[in-house]
């Protein structure tokens, strides 16, 4: 039996929840395209002739109609040759932190001469994406997998340059971590060092300056500063559930509008990052909980997305922030708030009976929407568990303890949305 709250077992479930919280800087599907493009560019010595990306159908649906930072337009094949003109691979989640004119000029140049072919591929892990580039003769080939900066493979004129053995995702990499239950997760943030977690705290700070950069500027569908507008005008009142809504809404109209301003992500994506920080930390501020509980608030919103991930998938055919984030925030909230074990699952379960279903048509400035309905609706579900109210088991999907409920719906995801999925890429023009 695993003893889960050893230090070695508590040091692998921090290790875990930082290698997926990490900056990034746009949209992370075209960023993935962007990194294994600036890996093919490390390696390509030549003078550039064509340029091939094959991406999984979940990269493809994510990639097609985001914003590419510091572009104002959208594309994989733009994200592509971006990478390749001006990323930097070792930034990982960074990669076009740097670029400027000149390389989008390059590459939307090149695009416009017909060199870069996008397209997806079949039987292939959910985040994937092979970048091969060709020139005077030469090939460089380079595979990103299972992570989004997760670099599988490099080959240059078919000769093996890197490869990492086939390994599970870093979810999937702590023996026994889908065993544990609510109760033992709770327990692991209550004995976690915070000196170990202060990489959540910096996450709070950055995602709520990308919330004000946001509210500040008009940037994508500008639902958050449109929000803001409202009650200013008294349209509308400021609640704190309305504000975790606002709030969470202008980080990402910034985000997914191509805004410069980095975000740090929550089980790899950066939505899924503002949606747990930001609606934790208004909260708990509001209510003047400490910033050592808002933290560990968080992280618990952290560890609860990834768990959820490991049942329905890093992307599936339903919103993530729906089914992950907005899981992870309604169970950091109401512990946060005072909360016991069965009203930390009443909420989640308040949160999967509620919203659960909601699709991914791929990642947009429409993002923001979701991401603000998942986001006040988990201060819904947590305040709703707190004053007794909450769905009774082994009703539809939700089953007989939160545990069932997550297995539920990664099954719904995997089973049912896989289909959904292929009819969103034929509706979206794949």
């Amino acid at each position: 039996m695993i003893d889960y709250l050893s230090k070695n077992f508590i040091e692998k479930v921090v290790s875990m929840i930082k290698a997926n919280t990490q900056p990034a800087l746009g949209c992370t599907e075209p960023v993935a395209v962007a990194f294994t493009s600036a890996v093919v560019s490390k390696y390509f010595k030549w003078e550039l002739e064509s340029l091939r990306i094959a991406v999984s159908k979940n990269i493809f649906k994510n990639g097609k109609s985001v914003i590419v930072p510091g572009t104002k337009q959208a594309g994989l094949d733009l994200a592509g040759a971006l990478g390749f003109f001006g990323g930097d691979s070792d930034k990982e989640f960074m990669v076009l932190e740097d670029i400027n004119e000149e390389d989008v000029n390059k590459a939307v140049g090149f695009i416009e001469r017909d060199k870069v072919e996008q397209f997806m591929v079949e039987d292939v892990p959910d985040v994937y994406v092979k970048c091969t580039a060709e020139g005077e003769g030469h090939k460089v080939v380079a595979i990103t997998a299972n992570g989004h900066v997760s670099l599988k493979s490099v080959n240059v004129d078919d000769k093996p340059i890197f490869a990492k053995d086939e390994v599970a995702s870093a979810l999937d990499s702590i023996d026994g971590l889908k065993t544990l239950n609510l109760s033992q997760m709770r327990e692991i943030v209550e004995k976690v060092d915070m000196e170990d977690i202060g990489f959540i705290k910096k996450g709070i700070e950055r995602n709520i300056l990308a919330a004000k950069e946001g509210l500040s500027k008009n940037y994508g569908l500008g639902v958050g500063k449109t929000i803001q507008g409202l009650v200013n005008r008294g349209k509308l009142e400021l609640d704190i559930a309305r504000k975790a809504r606002m709030m969470t809404a202008a980080a990402a109209d910034m985000r997914m509008g191509g805004g410069n301003c980095e975000v740090i992500t929550s089980g790899g994506s950066g939505n899924q990052g503002i949606g747990v920080m930001v609606t934790t930390a208004m909260v708990g501020r509001e209510f003047g909980v400490d910033e050592q509980k808002i933290t560990r608030a968080a992280f618990f919103g952290d560890l609860m997305n990834s768990y959820v991930k490991l049942y329905a998938g890093k992307l599936s055919g339903m919103c993530g922030c729906a089914i992950g984030a907005g899981i992870g925030a309604a169970a950091g909230v109401t512990w946060m708030l005072g909360g016991t074990d069965e009203e930390i699952a009443g909420a989640c379960n308040n949160m999967f009976a509620n919203i659960t279903g909601m699709i991914c048509d791929g990642a947009k400035d429409t993002c923001s929407l979701k991401l603000a309905t998942s986001a006040e609706e988990s201060v819904i579900a947590a305040l709703l568990a707190l004053d007794g109210c909450v769905v009774r088991p082994g009703i539809g999907i939700v089953g007989r303890d939160v545990e069932e409920t997550i297995k539920n719906v990664g099954m719904l995801s995997k089973k049912g949305f896989n289909k959904v999925d292929d009819t969103i890429i034929e509706i979206i023009g794949g």
